[in-house]
């Protein structure tokens, strides 16, 4: 099972950078292995190209290393949200352009209802202060936006986004559609968004 969610792991990194969703050589991914077992991105490892050797196992509970290389400085981020939402089995750390844009803004939009694909497959998103990066209060901080089960985005003010799903293409089509709406909201053109009552019925159809 190790193995396949190795090669998984490895897809997803892939099919993030290629989506747009990474800058450089910045971002982690984790998948979970088992209720106590993560697998994640080494740290200093480039998400679109990564090998076997650039996946190191840890411990939900406690965040001790199991095998592998030294694991991404988040970490501690992906380990307390797998902790708080056993639901979730894959986590994205990137930067796409309009989303990264959009938390750096003094005024970051708080609805991006632009497109159904928002409320129906995104449902709630939320900021989160800046703190330095890999430190205690990020990872508290994130862990705290990700405890309301509507909230599958987490917009890291001056850094960048956490994405998380059931599985990886649940995490790339969250994160394709958050970035179409960030680009819409940073477009500088006056904008409209769906109305509110078809909003929620598409957040309760998707919940089914």
């Amino acid at each position: 099972m190790e193995t396949t969610t190795r090669e998984t792991l490895i897809g997803f990194g892939r099919d993030a950078a290629a989506g747009g969703l990474l800058q450089s050589t910045c971002g982690n991914a984790s998948l979970r292995i088992d209720d106590d077992t993560l697998l994640i991105s080494a740290s200093g490892s480039t998400l679109g190209c990564l090998v076997a050797d650039d996946l190191a196992t840890v411990r939900i509970s406690d965040g001790a290393r199991l095998s592998g290389p030294k694991p991404s400085m988040e970490t501690e981020l992906h380990r307390r949200i797998y902790r708080a939402r056993p639901e979730v089995r894959a986590i994205l750390h990137g930067q796409s352009r309009a989303a990264t844009l959009a938390a750096c803004l003094v005024d970051p939009p708080r609805c991006l209802d632009f497109v159904p694909e928002i409320p129906a497959y995104i449902r709630a998103f939320a900021y989160v202060p800046y703190a330095l990066p890999g430190s205690e209060a990020l990872a508290a901080s994130v862990e705290a936006a990700f405890t309301d089960p509507e909230v599958t985005v987490v917009q890291m003010v001056n850094h960048g986004q956490v994405i998380v799903g059931a599985k990886p293409a649940d995490v790339l089509r969250r994160g394709a559609f958050f970035e179409l709406a960030c680009v819409i909201a940073t477009s500088g053109q006056p904008t409209r968004v769906i109305p509110p009552e078809d909003a929620a019925r598409l957040r309760d159809y998707a919940r089914g």
